[in-house]
């Protein structure tokens, strides 16, 4: 297969659609896709399966929307990748959209809508605050939050959110705004837990804690001040036992629905009763009256949108997605594992074999960002095109990755770039070993980008090459460069240990490399900026390091388009072409 043919199999594959659901208003099921090029906003009535685009050149973040007001509301990055933002409304059955308030754009990373008002938490170059805008246009700076804290939820009463809000990097507590009183008050069940997202029903917040040691669901009664464990009338909620919790929320009659899900794959509970549906990973749901709206996908299938009778629990497809056959028959099996570590820590992972790969055979060792996120059983472009380009794939869930409990996910807090990498390290010598692997690359994006660059710098001499995309170059240097938002993460990540940022810093290790990189960028990435990467590249010239350095126009770190993730991703194909195959 030649690299023509390898650019039409990516191509394929990157045009494939993505999908997710918000919520039903007005008779329409809003939902997001990439179907026409970019991450819009769609609509379909529910009585004819008529689809409507309501946005053109992809948006940011979307409400959920409320069944008082026919509004989707949603952001839009308006600085060309910056990620500076401004609120907008549009009519679920389509029309002009319409900027609800005039305000200087900020980083907009939590937003909540009540059929009348938007909350919404954001983050200008000196702080981090949560806002309202009213019906007629007025914007408003309720508090100065001034810590990592995102808006969940909003009712006539109250916005309620989360976050670390006593300035301890290892706990999370919620917040909770009156709008009669004015106050902003901070609540946790337990000094130093996790608590998480709430979502209102009335008085009552419906949340995510550890406080009973595994991750569970907790309601608190804002008024009566009572705390309690979710219960449900059935019990298959309570035998799945999940590890976290995808999403959850309130029904019109008060029950409770989660997508729970543990190593890697997700379940869908109403009231603890399982709504079964294709093993894989569900990843958003809606529910209106008796029907539940999901996406489903899995790591070799792309995503679907099934909607679920809930009295007689049946289920349909009602936006399909298929790949050419052609394809679908490159993809081998994709399945979980754990392996051990450097001090014998068992870590999650995820294996997907490709059908034209050699066993053992050309592999890529896939860091995911982050870190708190994860790699799971469900459909991601840049997995996907390696897989189908003849390169299997291990991506492994260092410690730090969410899905596996707080315990798990907090263990690289003042740690970045220690035992996740080992872990790393790890995932490369248990595909050799088991016989997966024979030349074996790193490959990542964002904090994968800086995973990839760090590995390459520490350990040189075990890769093959390497793909670095949005990387983190010098810690010290990015935090100059951030906004209140990102100094915020960068001094909870690191539990203010400033004197590791050079340590764990790639440019601090250039010298070490000597195997080749593809370094992909963009150019107006405000989360991990160009400026250092240009020195790092400048450093690899002096050098005479093998590199290849891609800076992508207009872009920035978040990937909206189809054409901009064809940018990111052909430079690196071609990259492994050459030097892994």
């Amino acid at each position: 297969m030649g690299l023509v043919d390898d650019i039409r199999v990516l191509e394929a594959i990157v045009k494939t659609p993505t999908y997710r659901v918000y919520g039903v208003t007005s008779g329409r099921l809003i939902y997001r896709s990439t179907s026409e090029g970019a991450s819009d906003i769609w609509s379909i009535d529910l009585r004819t399966l008529e689809k409507t685009r309501l946005t053109i050149g992809g948006v940011h973040g979307v409400a959920v929307p409320s069944e008082k007001s026919p509004l989707v509301i949603y952001t839009r990055d308006v600085t060309r990748g910056r990620e500076q933002h401004q609120v907008f409304a549009i009519d679920c059955r389509g029309g002009e959209e319409r900027k609800l308030a005039d305000f200087t754009p900020m980083r907009i990373f939590g937003m909540a809508f009540d059929g009348e008002r938007v909350a919404f938490t954001a983050a200008s170059e000196k702080e981090i605050a949560l806002y309202l805008v009213k019906p007629d246009g007025s914007f408003e700076k309720l508090y100065s939050i001034n810590t990592i804290a995102s808006v969940s939820d909003l009712n006539e009463k109250y916005i309620v959110g989360s976050g670390m809000l006593r300035r301890n990097p290892l706990s999370s507590e919620l917040f909770i705004y009156s709008f009669e009183t004015g106050e902003f008050t901070v609540y946790t069940p337990r000094n130093g837990s996790i608590n998480k997202y709430p979502k209102l029903s009335d008085s009552r917040m419906l949340f995510e804690t550890n406080i009973w040691g595994r991750n569970r669901l907790a309601i608190y009664d804002i008024e009566e001040e009572k705390l309690s464990e979710a219960k449900f009338s059935e019990k298959d909620y309570d035998n799945y036992n999940p590890l976290a919790h995808v999403d959850y929320g309130w029904t019109k009659d008060s029950k409770i629905w989660t997508i729970g899900s543990r190593d890697g794959r997700s379940r869908v509970f109403l009231d603890g009763k399982w709504i079964s549906l294709p093993a894989g990973f569900v990843s958003s749901v809606a529910l209106h009256d008796e029907k539940l709206y999901a996406t489903h996908s899995s790591l070799m299938t792309p995503y679907r949108v099934f909607e679920v009778d809930l009295e007689k629990l049946e289920s349909r497809v009602i936006i399909d997605n298929r790949l050419p056959e052609n394809i679908e028959r490159r993809f081998g099996k994709a399945y979980f594992i754990k392996y051990k570590s450097f001090d014998g820590l068992e870590i999650p992972a995820y294996v997907a074999e490709s059908n034209i790969a050699s066993k053992p055979g050309p592999t890529i060792v896939y860091v995911h960002g982050g870190p708190w996120a994860e790699v799971a059983d469900y459909w991601s472009v840049m997995i996907a095109s390696l897989v189908a380009l003849g390169y299997h794939v291990v991506a492994p869930n260092f410690r730090g990755s969410t899905g596996y409990g707080e315990e798990f996910r907090l263990m690289d807090i003042g740690d970045p770039g220690g035992g996740d990498l080992e872990d790393v390290v790890h995932a490369r010598k248990w595909a050799v070993e088991l016989g997966i692997a024979s030349k074996v690359a790193i490959m990542g994006y964002s904090y994968g980008g800086y995973m990839t660059l760090l590995a390459t710098g520490r350990y040189p001499d075990i890769w093959q090459c390497g793909v670095a995309g949005a990387s983190v170059i010098d810690w010290e240097e990015m935090y100059g460069l951030s906004d209140a938002l990102f100094k915020q993460f960068i001094d909870v990540l690191f539990a203010g240990r400033r004197e590791l940022w050079k340590e764990r810093s790639p440019i601090t290790y250039v010298e070490n490399v000597n195997v080749p990189l593809c370094i992909i960028h963009p150019q107006n990435d405000s989360r991990t900026p160009l400026k250092p990467v240009l020195k790092y590249i400048s450093k690899l010239l002096k050098l005479g390091r093998t590199f290849e350095a891609h800076i992508v126009p207009d872009i920035g770190h978040a990937i909206v388009t189809v054409e901009d993730m064809f940018k990111i991703l052909l430079p690196a194909i071609i990259f492994l072409r050459k030097y892994l195959k």
